[in-house]
This record gives C-alpha cells, sequence and structure tokens, in this order.
C-alpha cells in the first residue's frame, strides 16, 4: 500500500514537471510510475494530434551525481514508429536534471 501511495504521489508531481516543460506542445494526459518494477506509463495528447502518443519507459533510474538528482530512462517504446527512433536517439540513457522542489520531495519518499 506504501509503494502504491509513493507511486501516485510520484506521478503526480512528474506529471506537472512535464506539464510544465511540454506545454507548447501539448499535454500529458497520464502518467503511472512503478518503482518496483522501474517502468513508467504515459499517455500524451499533443497539438495538432488525432490520438494520444503513448509512452511507455521499460527501465529508468535516478541518478545522484555533484548533488543534483536525475533520471535516466532506457527501453523507450511509443505509439509512433518514427518518436520511437527520435526516442532511442536522443532520449534513452539522457541524464534528464530533475527540479531540486521535485528531488527534495523524492528523498523523502524514496
Amino acid at each position: 500500500m506504501f509503494k502504491s501511495l509513493k507511486d501516485k504521489t510520484v506521478s503526480f508531481g512528474l506529471r506537472q514537471v512535464i506539464n510544465l516543460k511540454i506545454k507548447e506542445y501539448g499535454e500529458m494526459l497520464k502518467l503511472n510510475l512503478d518503482s518496483a518494477n522501474k517502468t513508467i506509463d504515459l499517455e500524451l495528447m499533443l497539438l495538432g494530434e488525432k490520438e494520444p502518443l503513448e509512452v511507455n519507459v521499460g527501465n529508468y533510474e535516478i541518478i545522484h551525481k555533484d548533488g543534483k538528482e536525475y533520471l535516466s530512462a532506457k527501453n523507450i517504446t511509443t505509439s509512433r514508429e518514427w518518436i520511437n527512433i527520435v526516442a532511442k536517439n536522443f532520449l534513452e540513457n539522457q541524464e534528464i536534471e530533475i527540479p531540486k522542489n521535485i528531488a527534495d520531495t523524492l528523498k523523502i519518499i524514496i
């Protein structure tokens, strides 16, 4: 039960952060994080699209480096073939800095 509550809390925080970063491209509709399996499923409604984009992160890790927290995603698949290629070339294994306020919350609940 605690893991489920933790995952829901982190999912909500990540959804807020991601929506701020992608607001000119669209909106995140759903985000489900599973910390036990280190997976993330999300759904985005991108501007100009008729159907949401489904994204699965098959494995992620939180990296602590130089006093900052980063998210690194692996095995990214989407419902759009061309975006799978973009994700593989530009997103997989990249270290994306987690904003301090979210990182501080993660430290408390993880």
